[in-house]
């Protein structure tokens, strides 16, 4: 089918409405495409080329969660800070004491999530609102990742594991819609016993490891050891898993420092910022993951700091949280990355929390979806019930710069 403006009047290319129109727009205007003819109802649905191509073009968006305990509201939204909204990606609600702990984001990837759900863990795509069980994961001290493995075609997820004699961290290899728990082994030392086995899991929650170049990175830690009279910590280290190989190395951040943010970058490149505590923040990025050669990209200035996000932009745009000394409000603060100035500023709720899980929203078909049980949105269980947008309110009296 090819589009025009009307009877015998010019039409465009139906690979140029296909390719560079159709793969530009949101999920849910492309599902309602559906209706315009069967051709489309096929390729929208079907066409792995073209769903894989309409992935790709979605924005990544970090995602974030609320709690209201005044209507017993549970939600994860996707903050869109283009246009100050919040697109809704899963909701619950009714009685939530007894699973107070539950309805978090533990990794996501390739428009699929992993949630702590109803006391159990799950594995969702929210833009097709399918969800199936991880059960082989139940008791596991910490889920790490959720990565594409290439060769295969699959998607994998690397968690931890407490060995029961020794409390040492042995990490497991789960391929989604298998019923296999590979062990992949221990990490070197110190990370798998002790109390730095112990803060990585934690950390984990936290700040979570970034998969960038295939390999999966954690947040760069200070580890015990140096010279007496020395400081009595090395350098900032941090642990990496190789996705190919299943095996663990370690690599020396660029620099040392309690504000340190990984994240990765629209290149696919491993990117750390360095908040200096002087309004100054600098971007290394890992230009090399096989050398582990860094550089000094570029260095930014900050007026506010509190809690800071990349946004994966081109221009290394970040987020700030900030309350301003403002007592009771916050601020989120959406900068340029490329000069440091304000681009948008809006009211936060202090009960909202930006996570540093990130969704680019897919309808991309997964196997695993389609096994016996999985069919379904468990209906007795809702996640995707009552879902609307959600607009953050801006600052009016912000400045167009600091």
């Amino acid at each position: 089918m090819a589009a025009g403006g009307g009877r015998g009047g010019p039409r465009l290319p139906e690979d140029l409405v296909i390719w560079e129109i159709l793969t530009r727009l949101p999920v849910k205007p492309l599902l309602r495409c559906r209706a315009v003819c069967r051709s489309w109802r096929r390729r929208l649905t079907s066409d792995a080329k073209f769903l894989l191509a309409h992935h790709r073009r979605q924005p990544s968006l970090p995602l974030v969660t609320t709690w209201d305990t005044d209507t017993n509201e549970r939600r994860i939204d996707a903050l869109d800070h283009r246009t100050g909204e919040r697109h809704p990606v899963a909701r619950r609600t009714g009685p939530i004491a007894a699973f107070e702990n539950d309805h978090h984001v533990l990794a996501s990837c390739d428009g699929l999530i992993i949630l702590h759900e109803y006391g159990g863990l799950e594995i969702c795509n929210p833009a097709t609102r399918q969800r199936a069980p991880l059960t082989l994961l139940h008791g596991a001290a910490c889920i790490c990742a959720l990565y594409p493995h290439r060769p295969s075609g699959s998607h994998r997820v690397l968690c931890c594991f407490k060995r029961a004699e020794d409390g040492h961290a042995v990490y497991h290899v789960h391929t989604l819609g298998s019923g296999e728990l590979r062990c992949v082994g221990e990490p070197p030392g110190p990370w798998a016993s002790g109390d730095v086995a112990m803060v990585v899991s934690m950390l984990g929650l936290i700040d979570p490891p970034v998969l960038a170049g295939g390999r999966i990175y954690w947040h760069p830690l200070k580890l015990p050891g140096g010279n007496a009279g020395d400081d009595k910590w090395k350098a900032n280290n941090m642990l990496v898993f190789d996705t190919m190989s299943e095996s663990f190395q370690h690599l020396l951040s660029p620099v040392a420092g309690p504000f340190l943010e990984l994240f990765e970058m629209n290149n696919g490149a491993l990117g750390l910022y360095h908040y200096l505590g002087s309004s100054t923040t600098d971007l290394w990025v890992l230009k090399d993951h096989q050398s582990w050669s860094w550089s000094l990209s570029s260095r930014i200035k900050l007026d506010v700091f509190f809690s800071m996000l990349p946004v994966l932009d081109p221009e290394g745009d970040v987020l700030v949280l900030s309350d301003r000394g403002e007592p009771g409000i916050e601020y989120l603060h959406h900068i340029s990355g490329a000069n440091g100035s304000l681009l948008a500023r809006y009211k936060w709720s202090p009960s909202l929390r930006l996570t540093r899980h990130r969704l680019k929203e897919s309808l991309v078909r997964h196997d695993f979806f389609l096994m016996k049980g999985n069919t379904g949105g468990m209906d007795e269980k809702p996640l995707f019930d009552g879902l609307s947008t959600v607009t953050v309110l801006c600052d009016d009296n912000s400045e167009s710069h600091y």
